[in-house]
């Protein structure tokens, strides 16, 4: 029996819901990163410390 080979053909519509629930839960999670961060900011935390612990870029934290 011949099989389709998945490469050459569009995304599914439960890939396309795969994909999309995985780019809002990292978007999710980087929200939350920069809400911490901000929280960070207003209780005195260095720069240095907040983008170590959260992963997140200086620049991206001094923008807050």
């Amino acid at each position: 029996m011949m099989y389709l080979d998945r490469k050459n053909l569009p995304p599914t519509f439960g890939e396309l819901i795969k994909l999309e629930r995985e780019e809002g839960l990292k978007e999710g999670l980087k929200n939350g990163l920069r809400k911490i961060a901000k929280n960070m900011l207003k209780e005195g935390f260095p720069i240095e410390m907040i983008a170590r612990l959260t992963e997140l870029s200086e620049e991206e934290i001094r923008k807050l």
